[in-house]
């Protein structure tokens, strides 16, 4: 429970009690009636959540012990009992600002007060550190995978797998040189990720059993070299298929590859070798299998022109299918700004982020995949914070990715006292399209 800052409140409550009704030796000058004061109120949740019953209690001064009763009132929503210090008022199904007031009534005093509320998405938080975690790859068991820094400057960092929000996450990798983008094969039997495992090794796609271990149980879906890059692997939300970035045959330029994780076949890109030297396909994502033949029928992913470089474009989102290879990539969504797609389990949404050009901090935006009107999109995260990543829970439901929010703002503001880090959260009770 948060309290709304009243600073004059009592500013003006402790003259009153002090300074203003003592003379210097301490006497009291008038023993008289003061009035009960509103300083605030409480929440239980902090921003208000969107179409559940949210609780409010009056924080109230009342130094003279009066009898008060209470009444609250809303512009919106629906409130239940209105009539004591605590009111429950259900919040209107939509993110947005709605007022609510309480007053207080005694036989000489009436006092009003009028609060702005905000009404948000539901958020949960997954885990609660001042480390970095990035990179949530959620487990279609349930739960959610992540990697955490053990060195941001070298790229040292573990992987992590977490069940659910609260509790503690259990470490499944140590001593890796650097490691990136964990994602657990459907049948949770292995787990691949980019990384280094010491320091004389190139970045290459590794995989291991899905209970983790060390750089001695690591093997080689992609090995990599001094002149080839790895990056972004993904495994299929069932089967075996394992979709990654690799600028092989184009160099300095990564485009989506994707191969059996049995690897007894060779790879194959989405895009034939020696066109659009140019132009990168970036973080690509497995979309739907419709003909139902156990490979997806398409991807996913941002364009960029001059990939790497200070004079990096965005070029939107690109969707590719899986076959055959593609000459040249068709854009779909014509957003410059968009970037971590992800693309629903039941194949109807993708969501993405996009970065405000006042704050620089990324939002995250969901669209129906079957347009490619930017403007068709809707906004799932608000709030003062940066927020990337989005990846859907298996059921679709619930969307995972990385934030440094804090626990509370909107109706008692920001508390700067919490280290944010960046954590994974999950965000539901949002819009679709």
């Amino acid at each position: 429970m948060k309290w709304m800052r009243g600073l004059w409140v009592g500013a003006c409550l402790l003259l009153v009690l002090s300074g203003c009704a003592k003379d210097p030796t301490g006497t009291i000058k008038d023993n008289g009636i003061y009035s009960p004061l509103i300083t605030g109120i409480s929440a239980d949740k902090e921003p208000a959540v969107r179409g559940v019953a949210n609780e409010f209690t009056a924080i109230v001064t009342n130094v003279s012990g009066l009898p008060i009763t209470y009444h609250w009132s809303a512009g919106a929503g629906t409130l239940t009992d209105s009539t004591g210090a605590t009111a429950v008022w259900t919040a209107p199904d939509a993110v947005g600002t709605y007022p609510i007031t309480v007053s207080i009534v005694s036989d000489k005093y009436f006092k009003t007060m009028t609060f702005q509320i905000f009404v948000d998405n539901e958020y949960s938080r997954w885990t609660r550190t001042s480390e970095v975690q990035f990179d949530p790859a959620p487990i279609q068991q349930g739960g959610v995978l992540f990697a955490q820094f053990r060195s941001i400057a070298t790229g040292a960092a573990d992987i992590y797998s977490l069940a659910a929000p609260g509790l503690s996450p259990v470490k499944l990798t140590q001593d890796f040189a650097a490691m990136a983008s964990p994602s657990m094969q459907a049948d949770g039997q292995r787990i691949a990720f980019a990384g280094r495992r010491t320091t004389a090794d190139s970045v290459s796609i590794w995989l291991l059993p899905g209970t983790g271990g060390d750089p001695s149980l690591a093997e080689a879906a992609e090995p990599g070299d001094i002149n080839q890059d790895f990056a972004n692997p993904r495994f299929a939300r069932t089967g075996r298929w394992l979709l990654y970035n690799s600028d092989r045959g184009s160099r300095f330029n990564p485009r989506p590859w994707f191969r059996d994780a049995d690897l007894n076949t060779p790879p194959d890109s989405v895009l034939a070798q020696g066109v659009e030297n140019v132009n990168s396909y970036w973080m690509p994502s497995w979309g739907p299998d419709v003909d139902g033949n156990g490979l997806p029928d398409s991807i996913v992913c941002q364009g960029i022109r001059f990939f790497g470089s200070p004079n990096a474009l965005g070029r939107g989102l690109f969707k590719f299918p899986t076959a055959p290879v593609q000459d040249a990539g068709v854009q779909w969504l014509a957003d410059s700004s968009a970037a971590d797609a992800d693309w629903s389990p039941d194949a109807q949404f993708v969501v993405f982020t996009k970065r405000d050009p006042i704050s620089g901090d990324r939002d995250i935006w969901i669209i129906n995949a079957g347009s490619n009107d930017p403007l068709t999109g809707k906004r799932v995260t608000f709030g003062p914070a940066d927020d990337s990543r989005p990846r859907f829970s298996p059921d679709g439901t619930a969307i995972f990715f990385v934030s440094n929010r804090v626990d509370h703002y909107g109706l008692n503001g920001i508390y700067n006292t919490e280290r944010r880090g960046t954590n994974i959260w999950t965000v539901t009770r949002f819009d679709r399209p």
